[in-house]
This record gives structure tokens, C-alpha cells and sequence, in this order.
């Protein structure tokens, strides 16, 4: 039966190739979006799927509450983790991570950069990374010691064996214990490299502060729960390790929360803390995923309400075949299904078509923003795939179900009936009603989409109260930058280099609170510590005062602020 769908619903489509070529141009570009949008979805929902036990892993939240304000962080202290490992019940491991082990690696003459991350051996035990070489659970025991990705050990080695090796890392060495797979792309967790705990525990002895309960800048904590755990029970556990810390803390209250690995990525947004980034790697708000649907569903629709339309304007071709189909004994549903068909097959075709379109469109959206790049790839996937047909079947179905309802209610005595006398409502026939949904649902899409487009214009063109032009910022990675700066002076084509430690306004922010004259008065002022080359580059225009002094050899020379008029409003400054 389906068969003789398929070859009516061709033979249909042959005789009237203006009709569906009309169909499969418009179709496949609306479906073109649809398809950015839906692999855009397809790459968030994606992170951390690789991981065998993701079901069961949640990561520690700090709900955290001072005088200041209170701010939610992904970001926990080494404590919390201590205390979860020896006082809760219900997990079946924990794992510690720390993010601010970033350095260059030396051998030989070589000075190679490596970005890591301070781990315990449990993350393994946790996370599916596989190990290539080395022995799972000792590879992070000892001080020391250093597990390298695949791509680390070519990019440090090259073909060598890097297993049992010595990297110079400042002034310390350290052993290559392992040696595991590259870093899945949709993992939220990427390094090039893992560094035992042992060995930051060590360097950190003496610093009183590295296993407070207040301190969270640079820790995460990571739980698998036993299989079949009541996640309730768990958390009650985390309250009361909470209230008992919390007594012996000043001036600041925290509460730990379990965030599944699931709302890693995408889920609600966190503060940045002192010294540390929002979160461990890329995030994205629920929000978004919410948008990208609207927008796909916005622009399919209005393509399916435009093959709607002119299906029902070729309702007089039709109807005699309809009223012959009818008269040698087809049914309703026999109808249904012959103009369902015949819709989703130019669905399909129109598939074949937008696949061309979205491989155009996708490095132009890839390449809108760095971070684009780094959080998406957009590409080709049997996962993807199954999804794209599965879209272009539900479109067809969606723009061929009004027409298979309509032409399914003719009688084969009044086949040759105008279409214009069906009435949805008093005063409006169907098809005037599809052509006022379908502007209506198109007008939303163009005010949307120039909306957007005005406001990213203007986001590019906003004055920033300071020149961009010809300025090229580059993240020194820890790195001596007076070395880079001595070459790059060297250089005739550069005009001038300066110094910062962010990049202002582009949602970088440090900060601490200002006082004047009045103690008991502070506002929140964002800083920015910059050399005395900044100003010029940047062509700031000073009201008042003059730059910073080159070297400074006071101690009044070395605590110099240059404010903006903002902060001298806020604190009533004359």
C-alpha cells in the first residue's frame, strides 16, 4: 500500500514540477535554519553523554551568603569534599579537582605550554576517560606525578614513549604516571594534562587558607551516588555538614547543593568567584535551548503553512482525482495517507536540498564568535542524522495534515466543489485563514530576526569610551609577558604594546569594595590593573591628574588609582 503511495505521490510531483519545485526551494530553506538550530541543540544536549555512570554523578554547588549579597557557585571548597568522603552516606566516590594549574612544561630547550587541572585518582573511578598507559588507580597517587592526554605526550615527545618520562614544570619535576585518551569535545571537563592533589596539598602546607571552608575559588567537587541512592537523603547529609562548618565561620553562610551532570552545561547560571571563572568549562542558560526551539518552530511553521496554501490554491487540480479515487472505493484514510505521503516525500526532498544549504551556513555561524567555536561544532553525526530525517518527516506531516483533512471530507458527488465555500469560521474560508496565519507567523520571524540583527549591529558598533581599532589582545597564559613585550616592541609594524590583567568590557570583572570618608559607606567598584602604556593605547582621555609612573619607587607610587567619574559621584568625591 505504501509502495502505491510513494509511486502516485512521484507521479504527482513529476506532472506538476512548478508546484514542487516551488515547494522544495521554500521548504528547504526555512528547513536550512531549522537544521542550524537543531544541531545547535543537538551539540548542547550532548556534553557529557560519553560518560558510562553520567546518571549518577553530580557535582557540589556552594549556595554562598555574606554581607555583600548571595550568589550561587560552581566552585567548592577542598574541605567540603574531605568531609562528604568521611561523613556521607549514599556516595559511592568523590573526587576533588582544581583548576589554576596551568604552566610550561620544559624540556631541554623546549618551553611548551600545558593547561591542566589538579586531580585525584577517584576521577577516574568517576569519569569515563580512558587510560591508554599507566595504571588507573596509582597514576595520581604520588606527589608529583602527572597523567598526560594523547595529544599532550605527541605535542611534549612526539612519537617517544612519554610513559615513566620527566617534565620540568618551574623548578620541579615530575613523573609521566599515564598516558590516556584525548578529551571527548562535548566533555565540560578539558586539559591537556591531570597533576596529582598529592602534590598541591604539598606545595600548600603552609598556607592555612588552601583547606578552609571559606575557601572556593579554584575547587570542584564531584560525587558518583550508589546505584538506586535517594538523592533527598544525600542532600539532607550535605545540609547538616553545612550547619556544623558554618558556626565556626564569620561574616559568611554556605549551603551545598547537588547539580546533576546533566545541568552542568546547560542550567542556570553561576557567579564568578574571587580569582576564579564562573564555572568549569562552557554554559549555557536553558533559556537558549527555549529560544532555538521558538525560532525552529516559528520558521517551520511558516514554511509549512506556505505549502499548505498552495496546496489548497491547486484544490480544483485536485479534486477530480480525489472524487475518482473515491468513486473505485478509497476511503478517508486512504486519502489521508496518499496526501501525507506526498507531502512528506518533498519534505525529504527538500531535506536533500537545506543538507547543501547548512553546510554552507554552518562555518559562517561557527565562526560569529569565539566562543561559538568552542562550544559547538555542528557536525554530522549518525545521531544528528536520524534526527534530520525524523524533523523533515514531522514537517511533512505538519504541512500535508490540513490538505489530507480537507480532501478527505470531499464527496466524490461534489468533488468539483470550490474550496473558497468551506468556511472555518462566519466570515473566513480556510484557505484566507492560512494565508493570515502564515504572514502572521512570517512577520514575527522578520521583526524578530531584524531586531536581533540591529541589536548585534549595535552590540559591534557601541562606543566603548575608549579605541578597539588595530588592538590585538593576547592571553599570555601565565607566561612572563616583559619577554613577549621586549620582541614585540622590536617589531616595526607595532606602535605600541601595553599590559593588562583583563580585558575590559567583554565581561571580564575583578573587583573589591571602595570606601571614602565614610567607613560605613562602600560601593562595588570593578578594577582592572593595567601599565603605564594602558591609557595611550587604549586612548582613555583624562579630566583630571595625570598616567602612572613607569616604576615607581615609593610605596605611594605603587598604590596610585586612576578612577572614572562614575566612582567619583558614587563616593562624593569633589
Amino acid at each position: 500500500m505504501i509502495g502505491s503511495y510513494i509511486k502516485t505521490s512521484f507521479r504527482s510531483m513529476k506532472r506538476n514540477k512548478l508546484f514542487t519545485t516551488i515547494n522544495i526551494v521554500g521548504l528547504a530553506i526555512s528547513m536550512s535554519v531549522g537544521l542550524l538550530l537543531i544541531a545547535f541543540m543537538h551539540d548542547l544536549l550532548s556534553y557529557d553523554k560519553f560518560n558510562e555512570k553520567g546518571d549518577r554523578i553530580y557535582r557540589i554547588t556552594n549556595v554562598v551568603d555574606t554581607p555583600r549579597g548571595k550568589g550561587k557557585f560552581a566552585t567548592t571548597s577542598i574541605k567540603t569534599g574531605k568531609l562528604i568522603r568521611e561523613k556521607v552516606a549514599g556516595v559511592e566516590e568523590v573526587t576533588i579537582l582544581r583548576n589554576d594549574f596551568s604552566d610550561d612544561a620544559i624540556l631541554g630547550d623546549q618551553v611548551i605550554p600545558i593547561k591542566g587541572l589538579w586531580a585525584e585518582p577517584s576521577l577516574f573511578r568517576i569519569f569515563t576517560f580512558p587510560m591508554l598507559k599507566g595504571n588507573l588507580a596509582t597514576a595520581l597517587q604520588a606527589p608529583y606525578s602527572i597523567v598526560l592526554t594523547e595529544s599532550a605526550a605527541s605535542k611534549l615527545f612526539g612519537n617517544e614513549d612519554a610513559l615513566g618520562k620527566a617534565i620540568k614544570f618551574d623548578t620541579l619535576d615530575y613523573q609521566v604516571t599515564g598516558i590516556m585518551k584525548d578529551i571527548p569535545f562535548f566533555s565540560h571537563l578539558q586539559f591537556e594534562a591531570l597533576v596529582s592533589l598529592s602534590t598541591a596539598e604539598q606545595l600548600n602546607k603552609h598556607d592555612a587558607r588552601f583547606e578552609e571552608w571559606k575557601s572556593m575559588s579554584s575547587n570542584y567537587v564531584y560525587l558518583l551516588l550508589q546505584e538506586n541512592a535517594d538523592v533527598a537523603i544525600v542532600q539532607s547529609q550535605l545540609d547538616t555538614i553545612a550547619r556544623q562548618e558554618n558556626r565556626a565561620a564569620e561574616d559568611i553562610e554556605i549551603e551545598l547543593e547537588l547539580l546533576p551532570l546533566s545541568r552542568v552545561v546547560v542550567g542556570e547560571p553561576f557567579h564568578r568567584s574571587e580569582g576564579g571563572p564562573p564555572s568549569s568549562g562552557p554554559h549555557a542558560s536553558p533559556v537558549v535551548i527555549w529560544i532555538l526551539f521558538g525560532l525552529a518552530l516559528v520558521v517551520i511553521l511558516s514554511a509549512c503553512f506556505n505549502y499548505t496554501n498552495l496546496s489548497m490554491a491547486r484544490a480544483m487540480h485536485r479534486f477530480k482525482e480525489v472524487g475518482l479515487r473515491k468513486a473505485i472505493g478509497a476511503g478517508k484514510l486512504h486519502v489521508q495517507q496518499q496526501f501525507l505521503v506526498e507531502a512528506i516525500m518533498i519534505s525529504l526532498g527538500a531535506l536533500f536540498l537545506s543538507y547543501f544549504m547548512f553546510l554552507v551556513l554552518r562555518p559562517q555561524v561557527i565562526g560569529m564568535a569565539p566562543e561559538m567555536q568552542q562550544m559547538v561544532k555542528l557536525e554530522i553525526t549518525p545521531s544528528m542524522v536520524t534526527t534530520f530525517i525524523a524533523f523533515s518527516v514531522i514537517v511533512g506531516t505538519i504541512a500535508g495534515l490540513i490538505p489530507a483533512l480537507f480532501f478527505s471530507k470531499v464527496s466524490a458527488i461534489h468533488a468539483l466543489k470550490n474550496v473558497l465555500s468551506v468556511k472555518v469560521f462566519k466570515q473566513l474560508t480556510l484557505r484566507r485563514t492560512l494565508v493570515v496565519i502564515q504572514y502572521t507567523v512570517t512577520l514575527i520571524f522578520i521583526t524578530t530576526t531584524t531586531v536581533g540583527y540591529v541589536q548585534y549591529k549595535n552590540i559591534l558598533s557601541f562606543d566603548l569610551g575608549f579605541n578597539t581599532e588595530n588592538i590585538l589582545n593576547i592571553n599570555m597564559q601565565g607566561n612572563n609577558p616583559d619577554v613577549l613585550m621586549a620582541e614585540l616592541n622590536a617589531v616595526p609594524e607595532v606602535t605600541a604594546v601595553s599590559k593588562s590583567l583583563i580585558i575590559s568590557s567583554v565581561g571580564n570583572a575583578l573587583g573589591g569594595f571602595m570606601k571614602y570618608k565614610d567607613s560605613h559607606d562602600s560601593a562595588l567598584v570593578l578594577i582592572n590593573h593595567v601599565d603605564e602604556n594602558y591609557l595611550a593605547v587604549h586612548e582613555h582621555k583624562l579630566i583630571a591628574g595625570g598616567n602612572f609612573i613607569a616604576r615607581p619607587s615609593t610605596a605611594d607610587g605603587a598604590t596610585e588609582l586612576i578612577v572614572n567619574e562614575q566612582v567619583l559621584k558614587r563616593l562624593n568625591i569633589a
